[in-house]
């Protein structure tokens, strides 16, 4: 019998449509070896990739029928020159034409007939490097495992070609027949949801009896933005880089983490944008963050992330008050999802978004608060240097979903002591990513002259007391 598609993942493909796909994906930028050039190194991954089969969930069709059980099941052949294609940019090859070319690749819809991945090689940048541009469908995978598959592929050392990240080796069988699998999933999935019902009338019964008490996670508080407007089919890509050592030391300053910071730049910039445009916010912001709940040798296709839905800084709060505001809500909010198991934290999220779909289905969108803002992610990465057969890896750029309500998402990887953050939006929101890049990038300079750079530290708010709960996993917190 095939596998069942779990609801996490089948809620990607019921949600797939024109103006919002459920594409997600990267960029890499290679400079290739001396001696070489961008169309000789292109040529060569483009024979190899074509030459090797893919593995799962890769070489596998989603089935999801009107009536039935949506579920896995391998095609009679994959024709992998549908899958590995080749692009070349008109002179003079800028990065704002790369962007644009991928917005228009990332905007159209994977075929459901096929696999549902595409990997694009495209040279022609004026600065001799090409890209590599990794296209598939949110329910093959969720970004934590996404980047261990796809910097798997690479090498630490300049060399031969390895296989592809469509043709890594397959996560081992357990043994469990699809029929256990698909009822075990069943009875997990009960157990969670009564799990939840407990927790959320709990949280109601102290909004009840505390109504001013901080919160922890707070969808439906952040007031109307641009980028909660309907999302329509165009899309805006932009990017910038940051120093990996400097945003710990920043972190470590105010007992936070790296994603503190990060969340404290782009509010920072994304209220100094709003403010330019005469469309000051007048309350804080909410942003989703994806939580992975992965194992560090979790290898297996689909989604596995919570979310967390953090209150960020006030309107005109300064670069080291707003890091403080953002430490004390990820903190809150952190606490709040621990205490519950990995299957009912993931349901709360799917439980929110539920709620947002429902008045949206009944138009009320008018009426109730968009269930978050934008969206901030990091999902991981590696150290030191890498390379695609000889060709050195000098950037990485995630390029994620938008989706109604939230048409802007950041998403932040590292490696070889930087963070690459990569920006898609909804066009009609925010129709060039230069000046919400500018305003980051000042952010994040105000945010290093708050901060000492030794001896002192920026301490948060006394935290409460806290409750005996389960804590996550280093690996798991965001």
């Amino acid at each position: 019998m095939s596998r069942a598609i779990p609801l996490t993942d089948l809620l990607f493909l019921w949600a797939d449509r024109k103006e919002a796909p459920a594409n997600v994906g990267v960029v890499l930028l290679f400079e290739p070896a001396k001696g070489s050039s961008a169309d000789r190194a292109v040529r060569e991954v483009l024979r190899a990739y074509r030459a090797t089969p893919p593995t799962a969930p890769f070489n596998l069709l989603a089935d999801a029928p009107p009536l039935g059980l949506a579920h896995w099941r391998v095609p009679d052949a994959i024709d992998m020159r549908r899958h590995v294609l080749r692009g070349r940019l008109p002179a003079p090859g800028t990065i704002k034409q790369l962007n644009e070319r991928l917005a228009e690749l990332h905007r159209a819809m994977l075929d459901r007939r096929r696999p549902l991945f595409e990997i694009h090689l495209i040279d022609g940048l004026e600065s001799g490097q090409f890209a590599l541009y990794v296209k598939s469908h949110h329910v093959s995978w969720d970004g934590r495992s996404a980047m261990a598959r796809i910097f798997g592929s690479l090498s630490r050392e300049p060399g031969p070609l390895l296989p592809g990240f469509h043709a890594a080796p397959a996560a081992p069988d357990t043994g469990e027949s699809g029929i256990a699998h698909n009822l075990r999933m069943v009875a997990t999935q009960a157990m969670a949801m009564r799990e939840l019902y407990a927790t959320v009338a709990r949280r109601i019964g102290a909004l009840r009896g505390e109504p001013d008490r901080p919160r922890g996670n707070t969808p439906f508080a952040g007031p109307h933005t641009r980028f909660n407007q309907p999302v329509t089919a165009q899309r805006t890509l932009g990017q910038f880089t940051l120093p990996l050592e400097e945003l710990r030391r920043v972190g470590r300053s105010c007992d936070g983490t790296i994603n503190d910071v990060l969340l404290a730049i782009v509010d920072d910039g994304v209220h100094r944008y709003l403010r330019e445009l005469g469309e000051p916010p007048p309350a804080p912001l909410v942003a989703m963050c994806p939580v992975s709940l992965r194992r560090p040798d979790d290898r297996e296709a689909g989604t596995k992330a919570t979310t967390l839905f953090v209150k960020l800084g006030g309107p005109r709060s300064g670069a080291g008050v707003r890091l403080r505001e953002i430490v004390a809500s990820t903190t809150r909010a952190k606490s709040e999802l621990s205490s519950m198991s990995s299957e009912a934290s993931l349901d709360f999220a799917l439980l929110a978004f539920g709620l947002w779909l429902t008045s949206h289905a009944f138009g009320l969108d008018a009426y109730t608060r968009p269930v978050v803002n934008y969206v901030v992610s990091n999902v991981g990465g590696t150290t030191g240097a890498n390379y695609l057969g000889r060709s050195r890896l000098v950037g990485a750029f995630p390029i994620s979903m938008v989706a109604d309500p939230a048409g802007l998402n950041f998403t932040m990887l590292s490696h070889d002591g930087r963070m690459d953050v990569g920006i898609i939006a909804n066009h009609a929101a925010l129709p060039d990513a230069d000046p919400l890049v500018a305003h980051c990038l000042a952010a994040w300079q105000r945010l290093r002259r708050a901060v000492p750079s030794q001896g002192v530290t920026l301490r948060k708010p006394p935290a409460r007391k806290r409750s005996r709960t389960r804590r996550m996993p280093p690996s798991q917190r965001p």
